[in-house]
């Protein structure tokens, strides 16, 4: 709406037309209304309601004009409708604007209509005779004479007449006025009755009012303003909101509520967009939005003042006319029209690909400012695509604020860019426009199609085999996939017709490229299928493009595991080990991977927790079977299912097995009732043979739970010497007792039950046989007889216990005394050792300072007390001959080391070539012997001196020596350091 009435003004402000036509409003459509000598193109359509036909020369009527409606919404004058329409020609490829004056003729073609009617108007009984009011407002839509109207009151004219009061060329307002007084009590309620016509020439159009009228007693005085009518001029657009424009004032004769005035606007021509507002108490006009000269350049409504009359208000209204004020506000406005050799719409120019450029000719452009102010107008060009394939420029044509739009040089690619954006820039020295014109190019088929691979692979499960097995309708296609040939071109130059070379599998659709399947395919017996195709391009030219095609046929899930043996029956004992698998499930599925990876479930598992291991079969029970218990068979189900996809559950299957139980001799032989292990006889009845027929069981079946019955032993409180062959066990369990018994007796018969079964089970029972008089009551029962007998055997265990309490102490006693004794021995013990410790250590301390003397034995003696020379060594097994080099001693434990010693008197002298020779070792502990002569010496001689050395010596040996050898040099003493034999010693 707004850009139709910018363009009106504009247009409007144009001094001649070329052009000029008359038409009546609501004249028909789509007939010639004017005919053009050239071909023109429409650059403004005033409200779309025309449209150019026959080669653009014929101007019609698109839509029905309502001039009176253009009236009411300020598109025309009411007075007079006129408008222009501006035309482009290109005749004869020179440019030319044009332009055609149309005006719009009324036509009687509406009735007079009421509003505003006062539909309750209440007068005071006391109202003055020429008191006017208020009654309605009428007005005719039609212009000139047919808008004129007249009227009368129909009714009551007695006591009222109308007022009659123009506000325009055809809108009234009506008022009443009282002819005479009033009086409420003759007459309360009047009914006007008000018609009016138009002054039509051909046939005047009448219509009528109703009116009610109340009379009422109370304010009399209706508000009159301080001037008839107000106007504000020359009001500027850019008026800011919120400007206090005017105050319109009323006074009111009347005090009190019926002289407080509210003011309000009445009826605005559109609430939503009316810009004004009148404060309800104080009367100041103030902007309430935005004004724009372009768009309304006037504006005329009423004020009213209302009083607050309790009974009635009062009102009077006033006109209030506004003028706008143009200022420059309006942006320059960028009219396009292309080359009619391109399709243009919308600010989208649609241009083919490879269209040769060169100057070549894209639109005219026209720029229009709608301010009323003359400036001076300026445009910009702009690309906006950063990577550009032509030059563009706007040239000056021979108009003002015309120009050209062209293409210098460059291609038009569609593959390369797809749109070009360019962008208008105009301005008038304060205001800036744009404008956006996109550049569309059209395809050619210019380029052949491609795949995204060459060969292109396919994927197919040999499910689809049992797609087509299970529905087996004529001609049934299943889709493998599609070929996809990428063309670059769009629309129609996209599109491809696709070929497949000749096979018996596989199939395409020529128009789609749908690969599909036309016979089942099992990939046991065909896993691979490589094929041609092409695709053909259905617009000229048709480009070809071959490819190579590879079809991989997939295993699917599509053989049933199977059990080697659907039914197996086994017996197994029940004994059997729960950690040992009862049977093990074969199973086999041809299918590979996971789908011939079998899993093994039960779907029975009868009475008994039995398990199965998932993977290998394997079957286990979670507890101990019992043969004895109520279930003895068991019946599994298995089913075997693989880890494919499993489809319809036609990949499971079952295996039975039946298990049997089969008995051990794992029970022993019961007595049910333990009231048999006590049994009372009276010996005042009657002697019977047979005792009690015992109540044995076994749980275990045929021989092992068959029972043999052993008598072991009697025992009994008093002696009887037929003890063993008193009672007799028959095997059937039958006790019998072979003699009379006449005295109180207590017997223990123990009795050994025995099975038939391997291993053989047993059971050692015993039963007890009271023998008592029931006229005794100290005898008269089991308990009591029982209870009378562990009385009698307490006095004897009581001396047994003081007995046997002796004995302990006497032995406690001994033990202590034992204890102690080997305690002093210890102590005794280590006392010793300590002494020996010392006195090792000073014979080691003397043996190292011996043996550093490289000789082995000093022959001048020079003194006879004890004090010698000793040559010291530990035993050794093979002991050289005595020689002159250092023997050593290990010290460094010498408890338990026991030493031989060379000693040698110091009065005996010997010569200094006497040596000792060949002194061995016999390798005894206790017993050493060396053996050897002097060198120099003679036999008797050596045998005197060695006996007068041996008695010295003998006297001169330390108490630790053990054992001492006399030799013809000396001794040799041997000697434990321990001290383990001093006591033999």
């Amino acid at each position: 709406m707004i850009s139709i009435i910018y363009l009106f003004f504009l247009v409007s402000s144009v001094k001649t037309s070329d052009y000029s036509l008359i038409i009546n409003e609501k004249s028909s459509i789509d007939k010639p209304i004017f005919t053009f000598p050239y071909s023109y193109e429409l650059i403004n359509n005033f409200q779309l309601n025309f449209n150019l036909t026959n080669n653009n020369t014929k101007l019609i009527l698109t839509k029905i004009i309502d001039r009176d409606y253009w009236c009411i919404q300020n598109i025309c004058s009411c007075d007079y409708c006129s408008f222009i329409l501006e035309l482009f020609s290109n005749y004869n490829q020179i440019p030319k604007f044009s332009t055609i004056n149309i005006t719009i003729n009324d036509i009687n073609d509406h009735t007079c209509q009421f509003f505003d009617i006062q539909t309750n108007i209440l007068l005071s009984e006391s109202i003055q005779i020429g008191h006017r009011f208020p009654i309605t407002r009428a007005i005719d839509y039609d212009s000139g004479i047919n808008g004129k109207l007249s009227f009368k009151l129909l009714n009551n004219e007695d006591y009222f007449q109308l007022d009659i009061i123009t506000l325009s060329m055809n809108e009234y307002a009506i008022y009443g006025i009282v002819k005479q007084l009033l009086d409420r009590e003759i007459n309360e309620k009047y009914e006007l009755i008000i018609e009016g016509h138009d002054h039509g020439l051909s046939q005047a159009k009448i219509n009528r009012t109703k009116i009610a009228i109340e009379i009422l007693d109370e304010n009399d005085n209706a508000p009159k303003f301080s001037q008839i009518e107000y106007s504000i001029h020359s009001l500027p657009e850019n008026t800011p909101i919120g400007t206090e424009l005017l105050t319109i004032s009323a006074s009111d004769a009347d005090k009190g509520l019926n002289g407080l005035i509210h003011y309000s606007i009445i009826n605005p021509p559109s609430s939503s967009s009316f810009p004004f507002i009148i404060n309800s108490t104080t009367g100041v006009i103030s902007l309430h939005s935005s004004l724009d000269y372009e768009i309304t350049r006037s504006y005329r409504f009423l004020i009213r003042a209302s009083d607050s009359g309790l009974v009635q208000s009062l009102f009077t209204d006033t006109w209030l006319s506004i003028s706008i004020k143009d200022i420059n506000d309006c942006p320059v406005e960028i009219m396009f029209l292309p080359n009619r050799r391109f399709q243009y719409d919308n600010q989208k120019l649609f241009i083919y690909e490879n269209t040769e450029i060169n100057n070549l000719t894209l639109g005219y452009i026209r720029l229009v400012d709608r301010d009323s102010i003359e400036t001076k107008l300026s445009i910009s060009l702009i690309i906006l695509d950063k990577q550009i394939k032509q030059d563009y420029e706007i040239i000056s044509s021979n108009q003002l604020n015309s120009y050209i739009l062209i293409a210098k040089q460059g291609i038009f690619d569609r593959e390369i860019q797809t749109e070009i954006n360019l962008r208008f820039i105009a301005t008038d020295s304060l205001l800036t426009s744009i404008y956006d014109l996109k550049i569309y190019l059209i395809d050619l088929n210019d380029n052949p199609s491609e795949f995204l691979s060459n060969p292109l692979k396919f994927y197919i499960e040999e499910l689809a085999n049992y797609h087509m097995i299970k529905y087996p309708i004529e001609d049934y296609q299943l889709t493998i996939g599609y070929l996809n040939g990428i063309d670059h071109d769009e629309g129609e130059n996209a599109l491809n017709q696709y070929e497949l070379e000749s096979n018996e599998f596989i199939k395409i659709d020529s128009n789609t490229g749908r690969l599909y399947l036309i016979q089942p395919l099992d990939r046991e017996q065909i896993e691979y299928i490589q094929l041609t195709a092409r695709a053909i391009n259905l617009a000229e030219p048709k480009w070809i493009t071959d490819v190579q095609i590879q079809i991989q046929v997939l295993d699917v899930n599509d053989n049933i595991p199977q059990c080697l043996t659907s039914y197996n029956r086994i017996s197994i004992p029940e004994n059997f080990p729960i950690d040992k698998p009862i049977i093990k499930i074969n199973g086999s599925d041809p299918d590979n991977g996971l789908n011939g990876t079998i899993n093994y479930r039960f779907r029975t598992n009868s009475t008994w927790l039995f398990d199965i291991n998932n993977i290998t079969g394997e079957i286990y029970s979670k507890e101990l079977f019992d043969y004895e218990s109520e279930y003895k068979n068991f019946l599994l189900i298995i089913d075997l299912e693989d880890n494919g996809n499993i489809i319809k559950n036609k990949n499971k299957n079952s295996c039975q097995i039946e298990i049997i139980l089969e008995d051990i001799n794992d029970n022993r032989p019961e007595l049910i009732s333990n009231e048999q292990k006590k049994i009372f006889l009276d010996i005042n009845k009657s002697y019977e043979n047979e005792i009690v027929l015992l109540n044995i069981t076994d749980k275990d079946s045929e021989l092992n739970g068959k029972i043999k019955y052993n008598l072991q032993s009697i025992e009994s409180n008093i002696n009887f010497n037929y003890n063993q062959t008193l009672f007799y066990l028959n095997q059937n369990g039958s006790l019998f007792i072979t003699n009379k018994i006449n005295q109180i007796c207590l017997f223990k018969l123990h009795i050994l039950l025995e099975d038939y079964g391997y291993p053989i089970q047993q059971t050692l029972i015993e039963i007890n046989i009271a023998f008592g008089n029931s006229f005794d009551s100290r005898y008269s029962s089991f308990d009591k007889i029982e209870k009378f007998f562990q009385e009698k055997s307490l006095h004897t265990n009581y001396f047994v216990f003081i007995f046997g309490l002796t004995i302990l102490i006497i032995t406690f006693l001994f033990l202590i005394s034992i204890i102690i004794i080997c305690l002093l021995i210890r102590q005794q013990h280590q006392r010793h050792k300590t002494r020996i410790i010392a006195r090792n250590k000073l014979l080691c301390s003397s043996s190292q300072q011996l043996t550093t003397s490289d000789s082995t034995v000093t022959s001048n003696i020079t003194s006879t007390s004890i004090e010698h020379q000793q040559i010291i060594r530990p035993p050794c097994s093979n002991e050289r001959p005595f020689t002159n080099e250092r023997l050593s001693i290990n010290c460094s434990s010498p408890e338990s080391h026991t030493y031989k010693i060379l000693h040698v008197p110091i009065d005996i002298h010997y010569n200094e070539k006497d040596k000792i020779d060949n002194i061995s070792c016999d390798h005894g502990y206790h017993e050493s012997y060396q053996t050897g002569t002097p060198s120099s010496s003679s036999p008797e001689q050596y045998s005197s001196e060695n006996s007068i050395r041996r008695d010295y010596m003998f006297n001169q040996l330390p108490y630790f020596v053990t054992k001492c050898k006399s030799l013809s040099e000396g001794f040799i003493v041997e000697m434990n350091v321990d001290g383990s034999d001093e006591e033999t010693r």
